[in-house]
């Protein structure tokens, strides 16, 4: 059994359709009067009940289908109705979908919303048993309808019909179409003509007198002036009709028919004399054909990646390997699951769930919801989303910052979140006070103002972008499907650093945080327990989760080493050891974890952080530690870095990627590439390079680019604009500035990337920014670190790696066996230990183990701190901080 429902602006109709078979009649067939001025949990009872009252007599209910008038979100069944005269007003930003389901304790039924022109189309293609390639199908009544087939499929995009998909928002008489092509201009085209008022289209054409005929005649012409471009362009073979305007078809037909007679295609005109019927059965078809979609998508991976999910609960690894999940222990509770969610918020009125964008915000709403029934709490859902602007409005908005379609490079936007808002929407986003529970959700959605319970929502930046490998989520205000390097740029460049000013604002006032990147398991905490663990932190070691990526160039050395790594990737080509705008932290309270991302520790205290470097870096943490892996890989491609000037004027960063080499590990062959050549010919390396790129040809680089052996803790010096590669057989810890992606690859050894396409080539950013006088001799005397101890203490010594004068971080190796004590001096400790097993790191009451080849920080805030290493032989700890003459 099938329900088809078509929810007018007086009544609504209810069907239940047994069949798609042509002659079959609706086994029910009942009619509601529903007062669409009412507002959101009357509107949703009118229907409902409806519903209910078919319910009580079937069984077996497969899908509701129901034509719903716009705006309207179809896909998620949110209402977007504003600015048409208030009816359905009230409903909008709710979720009708989940609405009624809850109403009508139809939890398993789909229910499908849909254009009510759409549903007509569909409808009246199977009725009327149409072959035609092309139609127009139109809906005259309170509004103008609209749909388009081509091959018996609604288009919603094709080159010949509008960009919108509709009619109704076309302009035509200096107004739009749905102005001329309604009721309302039959009103007040008589009292233009009579000078009187009259209350229905019936009405008129009841008076049969020159005035009336004059109305319909003028209606007539004037449709056939606006459809005779469109039916042209679309090369439409038939054209048809219906809604209650339709019934006065002899009163317009000869007008409409003359303006079209001169189409080049002849038009056959159809009038279907009973649309409710046509939208019914086609209410029925959409939600059958939808919902077999919607079945399939939940079928589909979620996230496109080999990595594994953190895990809800901890993991102890006492041996000396490295641990992919490390945690920092509280005493505050981490909570699990929806259903301790839902205990929470039982006894709320209104509750406001904001949170970072790529959360999959309707697996979040449904799997709380089933848990707000359970305990009979009837929630309406209040969709932020409904709120945004247009997406060809944000285009316009972030047009500037995106650089075309460069596939890498934009520039930072400096607004905020409410630019994408639509001001007017947000005020007219108001609770139904006579729900149990008012809930808006979705990234911004406290930007409704809404007084009630906050929660935030945060996933970690990995999880992200996985997701928007897999498609299951995408960026904000986007509709198009595009390229990932697109997404990426816009994650970058726009989303990114506009979530993280909102996530600032709101970090003082959460109620409660939750981690949701186990969409079926959320982890969270309270407010006041999350900022208290932020609090602990900040006195405390700590290490960030890491992250890893294949590449490639990608190598083993990483596979071979750390055992929880899955065995079946490619390569890894990067660990994601400390790099702040990506990473995350993790605590661990109960056995159970909850991550969010690092900068958290930036918007609570970033003076606590970093120091003395606060002043200069605000909560822009500035040093990132990072592996590049090359082990039995390849290359990395020849390269360089903007200079400071040029990264900020272009992509708007304030400072810019700044690098150093420490060779972790390497085989006997290692070589890194560094600097020019002494007889360097900039013209002749770039016709060079150029011709490569053209030819697919390789270059013999050493002919212009130095060539260095590299040894373990051999330290590189890469400052901006320096030429340079890592050659295979490294594994390089690269400590550098934090700008990350501002590489501009010049040589990459004429390969294609993993997914089989050309990786990006800069050359002309490259030489803008290369010094061809970093060559010859002064590489070697420059930009390869003079190791020198510049402290020596009974079991072992401190020594100064020094960086080149343009790097504002400096890096230090102590060299020790047993324990040795450090003090920061007012500056954050990025640290590793790249030699040895297992150290013991404490500070104060606090303290933490960290293995070889983990990343630790020790925040500004902890004056000194030891390190014991746990075992009898010697260990090396590189530190690396920001430069007091930097702050």
């Amino acid at each position: 059994m099938k329900i088809g429902i078509d929810v007018g602006g007086s009544h609504v109709t209810i069907s239940v359709l047994v069949n798609n078979t042509l002659n079959n009649q609706p086994r029910q067939l009942i009619r509601k009067e529903i007062n669409s001025n009412e507002n959101a949990a009357a509107i949703i009872a009118s229907i409902g009940n409806g519903i209910k009252e078919i319910v009580a007599e079937e069984k077996q209910i497969e899908v509701v289908g129901i034509a719903f008038p716009g705006p309207f979100n179809y896909e998620k069944g949110v209402s977007e109705v504003l600015g048409v005269g208030g009816k359905f007003e009230s409903t909008f930003g709710i979720h009708l979908q989940q609405a009624l389901q809850n109403f009508t304790n139809q939890k398993t039924v789909p229910f499908v919303f849909s254009n009510d022109a759409d549903c007509f189309a569909e409808g009246a293609y199977f009725r009327h048993e149409l072959k035609s390639k092309r139609i127009v199908f139109l809906t005259l009544g309170t509004g103008f309808g609209s749909a388009f087939m081509v091959d018996g499929q609604i288009m919603k995009q094709h080159e010949d019909i509008p960009s919108t998909g509709v009619f109704y928002n076309q302009p035509f008489l200096g107004t739009l179409a749905d102005e001329c092509f309604s009721v309302r201009w039959f009103l007040a085209e008589y009292k233009r003509l009579s000078g009187e008022n009259i209350k229905s289209v019936k009405e008129i054409a009841m008076l049969n007198t020159a005035i009336s005929e004059a109305v319909f005649f003028n209606f007539g012409d004037n449709m056939g002036n606006f459809l005779f471009p469109w039916l042209e362009k679309f090369q439409c073979e038939e054209l048809v009709i219906g809604g209650n305007i339709a019934k006065a078809k002899a009163l317009f037909m000869p007008a409409l028919e003359d303006r079209l007679k001169e189409l080049k295609i002849k038009v056959n005109i159809i009038f279907c004399d009973d649309a409710e019927r046509s939208i019914l059965r086609g209410a029925t078809i959409i939600a059958d054909k939808k919902s077999k979609i919607q079945m399939e998508k939940t079928m589909h991976a979620k996230r496109k990646t080999t990595q594994p999910l953190l895990p809800v609960k901890a993991i102890v690894k006492e041996n000396e390997q490295y641990n992919v999940f490390p945690s920092f222990s509280v005493n505050s509770q981490v909570l699990t699951g929806f259903d301790t969610l839902a205990n929470q918020i039982a006894a709320q009125k209104i509750v406001v769930i904001d949170g970072f964008g790529g959360v999959l915000w309707e697996n979040f709403r449904s799997k709380l919801n089933t848990f707000l029934v359970e305990k009979n709490i009837n929630a309406l859902w209040y969709d932020i989303d409904s709120c945004l602007k247009s997406s060809e409005e944000i285009d316009s908005i972030i047009k500037p910052n995106l650089n075309g379609d460069d596939p890498v490079f934009g520039k930072k936007y400096l607004g905020v979140l409410s630019d994408f808002f639509d001001p007017e929407k947000l005020k007219m986003l108001h609770p139904d006070t006579t729900a149990d529970l008012c809930i808006v959700y979705g990234t911004g959605a406290s930007l409704a103002n809404w007084n009630g319970q906050l929660i935030y929502v945060d996933v970690p930046k990995n999880e992200i972008q996985y997701r928007m490998r897999a498609g299951s989520a995408k960026n904000l205000g986007c509709t198009s499907i595009l390229p990932y390097s697109q997404i990426y740029k816009r994650l970058y460049f726009i989303e990114w650093p506009v979530f993280n000013l909102h996530k600032e604002d709101l970090l003082p006032k959460m109620d409660l945080i939750i981690d949701e990147q186990r969409i079926d398991e959320i982890t969270w905490m309270h407010g006041n327990d999350f900022r208290a663990a932020l609090d602990l932190m900040l006195e405390s070691p700590l290490r960030a989760r890491p992250w890893f990526e294949a590449g490639v160039w990608g190598g083993h050395w990483m596979k071979n080493h750390i055992e929880d790594l899955n065995q079946e990737e490619v390569n890894y080509a990067w660990s994601f050891e400390l790099i702040s705008p990506e990473n995350g932290i993790v605590f661990e309270g109960n056995n159970h974890l909850l991550e969010v991302s690092f900068d958290f520790l930036l918007f609570h205290d970033n003076k606590k952080v970093l120091g003395k470097a606060a002043e200069r870096f605000g909560n822009y943490f500035p040093i990132r530690f990072d592996y590049l892996d090359t082990f039995d890989g390849g290359n990395l491609s020849v390269q360089c870095h903007p200079r400071p000037e040029y990264i900020k004027e272009n992509f708007g960063e304030p400072f810019t990627q700044d690098e150093t080499y420490y060779i972790l590990d390497c085989e006997e062959d290692a070589e890194v590439y560094l600097g020019f050549q002494e007889d360097i010919d900039p013209d002749e390396f770039k016709n060079a390079l150029i011709e490569s790129q053209e030819k697919a040809e390789e270059i013999d680089i050493v002919k212009y680019v130095q060539k260095f052996t590299a040894q373990k803790h051999d330290l590189f010096l890469i400052p901006n604009g320096t030429i340079h590669a890592s050659g295979k057989n490294n594994m390089v810890l690269e400590i550098s500035s934090t700008p990350y992606i501002f590489t501009f690859k010049m040589y990459d050894w004429v390969r294609p990337g993993l997914d089989g396409k050309p990786r990006p080539i800069n050359i002309e950013h490259g030489f803008k920014n290369v010094y061809f006088d970093r060559k010859g001799e002064r590489i070697t005397n420059e930009f390869i670190s003079k190791p020198k101890a510049i402290k020596e203490f009974p079991n072992g010594r401190k020594m100064s790696l020094p960086t080149h004068e343009e790097h504002f971080y400096a890096v230090d190796r102590y060299e020790f066996t047993g324990e040795i004590e450090i003090e920061t001096l007012g500056q954050c400790h990025i640290c590793m230990l790249v030699e040895g097993e297992i150290a013991e790191v404490s500070a104060g009451q606090h303290n933490q183990k960290f293995k070889y080849a983990e990343t630790f920080v020790i925040p500004a805030n902890v004056t000194k701190y030891k390190i014991k290493h746990l075992s009898d032989k010697k260990a090396f700890v590189v530190v690396s901080y920001v430069k007091d003459s930097w702050c």
